[in-house]
């Protein structure tokens, strides 16, 4: 905070949180950032607010020192990376609860995750009080539960949400893929190409004059596609969503939906999304 105070008020600031073992999804971030702001701020910060129990907080890549470096060649001019117990003091015990956000699948899969995120994320903008904050669609509930906080706490952040960054296959970057076994890898993009039979649903529909998609369809497709693969060993879920509250739809119209999926494949948890409309 003290820092942030020689910042002068006129000067904008980009932030990029992450969590580190960077890749090319938050270098992307970055330089949007560094694109449209006078001063460049990422943040390091692997969040075990955000983390149940027996998930991977405890194995989920730490790489500092190569990070910071890579942050700095695409133009960022401070990294802020706080210890735990900076950010969770001995004597924490203020938490942000979104309601309703549980009830996603993906909240239904991750108790406790969305307010994790949204604590974290209201103490990091308290703290570094950006002009404008950048994040990856691949999170697909995370970014609309961003979103709600700012307006909701009346937040004087401008969020910015950048598409999904792929691999040439179509897998979705994500810190987690270092997990994949090189026979995972390549199975992976079995994964977007679900996404991709949804979207193909959706837009033959439309282009026959149609005037809505039943989201049991598109939900149906997506599934047909991951049952071919025999190394995914489950679907956690597939959703069809409205873009600005993440409830649930019967039927997408013009408006538009996000087909959002999370399943194991091998014993790797991925997650993905495709906007539709």
């Amino acid at each position: 905070r003290t820092f942030r105070k020689t910042i002068n008020n006129s000067t904008s600031v980009g932030f990029v949180p992450t969590m580190g073992a960077l890749h090319e999804g938050h270098l992307s971030l970055v330089r949007e950032a560094r694109a449209n702001n006078d001063v460049v701020i990422a943040s390091i910060f692997v969040n075990p607010a955000q983390f149940g129990k027996g998930e991977d907080l405890d194995r989920y890549p730490r790489q500092l020192e190569k990070d910071s470096e890579l942050l700095k060649e695409v133009g960022v001019d401070h990294i802020f990376a706080p210890s735990s117990d900076l950010m969770y003091g001995k004597n924490h015990v203020t938490f942000v609860e979104p309601m309703g956000f549980g009830e996603t699948n993906e909240g239904k899969s991750r108790p406790g995750f969305f307010r994790g995120v949204a604590t974290v994320v209201t103490k990091l903008f308290n703290i570094v009080q950006p002009t404008n904050a950048y994040f990856g669609q691949k999170d697909a509930v995370q970014c609309v539960l961003i979103r709600r906080i700012v307006e909701d706490l009346d937040m004087d952040v401008n969020v910015k949400i950048m598409d999904t960054v792929r691999e040439s296959d179509g897998l979705a970057m994500s810190s987690r893929n270092a997990y994949l076994t090189p026979e995972e890898r390549e199975k992976a993009p079995v994964v977007y190409q679900s996404l991709c039979a949804a979207r193909e649903v959706y837009d033959a529909r439309f282009a026959r004059g149609m005037d809505e998609v039943e989201a049991d369809d598109l939900r149906e497709v997506v599934e047909s596609v991951l049952e071919t693969e025999p190394m995914i060993k489950n679907v956690q879920y597939v959703s069809v969503d409205d873009l600005e509250t993440m409830k649930p739809l019967d039927k997408v119209g013009n408006d538009g939906c996000v087909v959002s999926l999370a399943c194991v494949l091998g014993s790797v948890r991925l997650i993905d999304n495709i906007v539709l409309r």
